[in-house]
């Protein structure tokens, strides 16, 4: 390895608590916006091509039984 991409590896303290102040907020953001909901009502809106094929195959599974 060429000593300037080693250089770029090295990660210092400050940006390792910048990253980890970075990562704590990201979670907490994303805590609060109701993910299921949001998923929900995409399917609802969209009706996408991936879900309706999710729920045949789950229906396929357990018809079989």
């Amino acid at each position: 390895m060429p000593s300037s991409i080693i250089h770029c590896l090295i990660i210092s303290d400050r940006q390792i608590w910048l990253i980890a102040a970075g990562l704590i907020a990201v979670d907490l953001l994303v805590f609060m916006i109701p993910i299921v909901p949001v998923l929900a009502a995409y399917v609802l809106v969209a009706r996408p091509a991936w879900f309706k094929e999710f729920i045949d195959d789950v229906y396929d599974r357990t018809g079989s039984h």
